[in-house]
């Protein structure tokens, strides 16, 4: 079964040294997915105005095959969104 490493960039990088062994691709997008949810349910404060979080997935090569990204945008004039 694969591996597939879930790291996180939040201001630093955080890499996952140890990875999950998982079926597949398809299979790894969804855990990133859900990881990332859960990361930010234990730590909303992480992601302000202008900043990123991530969840990279690299294979066992290395190779980086997806990256799920949080930002938030507050309206402003630079952001293309009214005020609320």
């Amino acid at each position: 079964m694969p591996r597939y490493f879930f790291d996180i960039d939040n201001h630093k990088h955080a890499p996952d040294e140890d990875g999950t062994d998982l079926p597949d691709d398809e299979n790894a997008r969804v855990q990133a997915v859900i990881f990332a949810g859960d990361y930010l349910s234990d730590h909303p404060d992480i992601v302000r105005h202008g900043a990123c979080f991530r969840v990279a997935v690299r294979d066992e090569t290395g190779s980086v095959l997806l990256a799920v990204d949080v930002t938030i945008t507050e309206p402003g004039p630079d952001t293309g969104l009214p005020p609320v």
